[in-house]
């Protein structure tokens, strides 16, 4: 079920859906995504969720992963997770549910890993939804975030004004005083970098300018992990 508080996001991330705008995030999100979930060694046996899974493609990314085990996508768009179980029919060890991250809809202890890839920011309860993630979580489990809009990222700051819905834009000491107060133990926080050059002829898409493009590349996406402690 979707808290009416959300409806919002809903009806916009259903607009991205039928816009193709889940293909354009994959190829934005993806260098880093591999990166990231590389980082994260899910076993074979593993089985993760991946939070706000758009059209799946790290899902089954990390179902490849999982080989022996499952991943669960879950987003708060019906449309996304539509097109994400239309994407992934090949993967027999795949499954997608609307929910958000603030209310899931699973046991404590139901998974091993969990992922999220620029979805954090969009959450008007983050300590809460930090919390269901933690306790969906088995002990010494992992929890990975990436977002790419965050207070040391100033280019990125553009952002808030320019999307349709509320998003929060924090510090790094802020995403990890949540992640400790969520529950979360030996929490850390790096750089990822996408290795792609930016075109000279960049004129206009998510930045005003070619240099403001730049400088976010530089200052590269935020990843934050937690465990949950044993």
């Amino acid at each position: 079920m979707i808290d009416n508080s959300n409806e919002q996001l809903r009806t916009e991330f259903n607009e991205w859906a039928r816009s193709g705008k889940g293909e354009s995030m994959e190829r934005g999100h993806r260098p880093v995504g591999e990166q990231a979930i590389a980082r994260m060694n899910v076993p074979k046996g593993g089985r993760v969720l991946d939070i706000g899974c758009g059209s799946g493609w790290a899902t089954r990314l990390l179902a490849e992963y999982a080989s022996a085990g499952r991943v669960t996508g879950i987003d708060i768009s019906d449309e996304m997770c539509q097109l994400a179980r239309e994407q992934s029919q090949s993967y027999v060890n795949v499954d997608f549910e609307v929910a958000s991250a603030e209310k899931l809809p699973f046991a404590d202890g139901e998974f091993t890993h969990a992922f999220s890839m620029e979805s954090l920011y969009y959450y008007r309860d983050l300590p809460k939804a930090l919390s269901e993630i933690h306790r969906a979580m088995k002990t010494g489990g992992l929890f990975c975030a990436v977002v790419d809009l965050y207070w040391e990222s100033p280019a990125t700051h553009q952002w808030v004004e320019d999307l349709k819905v509320p998003v929060q834009l924090l510090r790094i000491d802020e995403y990890r005083s949540l992640f400790e107060s969520a529950g979360f133990v030996n929490f850390r926080d790096q750089r990822v970098i996408d290795p792609r050059p930016v075109p000279d002829d960049y004129t206009s898409g998510s930045f005003k300018s070619r240099a403001d493009f730049v400088a976010y590349r530089e200052a590269g996406s935020l990843m934050i992990t937690g465990e949950v402690a044993k």
